[in-house]
């Protein structure tokens, strides 16, 4: 089934359209693939039935360890440099309710509220669809004596699996406009399997 906030229907994927980012679900391993942009190419994320697009240029890097499994699509090559600055950090976190004792969709607005508290939010919105409920900020971080970053947060819980999806798309702030370019697109054309 495909639900979006658009009201179309059409094959066996959901799309979740969002203010600044679209969420596919139901993706399995032996469905297409919809054509990439110019300039980026599908990253299958195996252990979650799940997708993501990769700038041409960039990398990728799966962790994982007991409580996350964690994807990274970043422009530095986080096995040489050991970190990087630029990228998008997935994380998916099953059994949430067992972990931290709340529904996933709580756990996310605790986060959210945590980074209010901690930063001034340039911009906070959520949204629901189905058994999808999203929360998305953005925040500037200036630690002393350290340069900018500008992160970007979109976490989509999902309460009938337990599972929570913490999307964090990074980048120096003196670079975030060209950056954001490229992490727009990966987030708006994200996609997760809804049985995860």
């Amino acid at each position: 089934m495909f639900l979006s906030f658009k009201n179309k229907v059409c094959d066996t994927r959901i799309y979740l359209a969002m203010l600044l980012a679209f969420f596919g679900t139901h993706l399995r391993a032996d469905e297409t693939l919809p054509p990439a942009p110019a300039g980026f190419a599908w990253q299958h994320l195996t252990p979650i039935k799940s997708a993501l697009l990769k700038p041409d240029g960039w990398f990728y890097k799966e962790s994982t360890n007991a409580n996350t499994q964690g994807f990274f699509i970043s422009r530095e090559d986080i096995d040489k440099v050991g970190a990087f600055k630029t990228g998008l950090t997935l994380d998916c976190i099953r059994d949430v309710p067992k972990k931290v004792n709340v529904l996933p969709s709580l756990y996310a607005a605790e986060i959210a509220n945590a980074a209010a508290s901690k930063y001034t939010l340039l911009e906070k919105s959520s949204s629901e669809q189905g058994p999808f409920k999203a929360i998305r900020f953005l925040y500037v971080s200036s630690p002393t004596n350290q340069e900018s970053v500008t992160i970007y947060h979109l976490m989509i819980a999902n309460d009938k699996t337990g599972t929570l999806f913490i999307a964090i798309f990074e980048s120096p702030t003196n670079e975030w406009k060209e950056a954001w370019k490229k992490g727009e697109v990966i987030l708006k054309k994200m996609l997760l399997d809804d049985e995860t």
